[in-house]
This record gives C-alpha cells, sequence and structure tokens, in this order.
C-alpha cells in the first residue's frame, strides 16, 4: 500500500493543498484527522500561552484593557455625535432644498 496520500511537497504535511484527494475516501479521512490534530495542538499551545501571560502580565494587561477600553467607547460616542451631527445637516439641508421646489 503507497503511502503518497499522507505526504505532500510541504515536508510531508497531511494538509499540504497538493495532497491526493483522488486516492481514496480512507486517505482523505485520515488527512483531515491529522490537520485536525494539528490545529488541536495549535489551540492547547495557544492556551497555554495565553494562561502564561495572564500570570505574568494580568494585572498590567488588565490596566491596558481599561485604557483602550475606555478610548474605544469615547471614540463611538464621538462618532455618534459626528453621525447626528451630519444627520442634522442632512435634514436642514433636504428641509431647504424642499422649499425652494414649493411655490
Amino acid at each position: 500500500m503507497s503511502n503518497e496520500c499522507s505526504t505532500g511537497a510541504s515536508q510531508g504535511s497531511a494538509c499540504a493543498p497538493e495532497a491526493k484527494k483522488d486516492s481514496g475516501q480512507c486517505c482523505q479521512v485520515s488527512e483531515k484527522l491529522l490537520c485536525l490534530a494539528d490545529e488541536a495542538w495549535k489551540e492547547v499551545l495557544k492556551a497555554k500561552m495565553v494562561a502564561h501571560i495572564e500570570k505574568r502580565s494580568g494585572d498590567k494587561l488588565d490596566k491596558l484593557a481599561e485604557l483602550v477600553t475606555e478610548a474605544n467607547h469615547k471614540r463611538w460616542a464621538h462618532m455618534i455625535q459626528g453621525k447626528q451631527g451630519c444627520d442634522d445637516f442632512q435634514s436642514k439641508v433636504k428641509q431647504a432644498m424642499l422649499t425652494l421646489t414649493q411655490e
């Protein structure tokens, strides 16, 4: 039995796009499972990194997050106020245009 399905040109990665797709359903399933395992490994590693960062810098990140979210809140409030001002202006222009068409 050939092992060509599980070895692509990308260093033997089963996730490589050049992996054979017409070699049989069994081969496709095993490649998908290997890709799933790779993704799971990345997720676990990321979770561990998050835990490490939280442990080491959590308090500082809390302060930074508070600063960023407060600035974001103010930015959105400013955008909404600006939009309201623009809407008011458009309404006034519309009213002025309508008075031009009335006799």
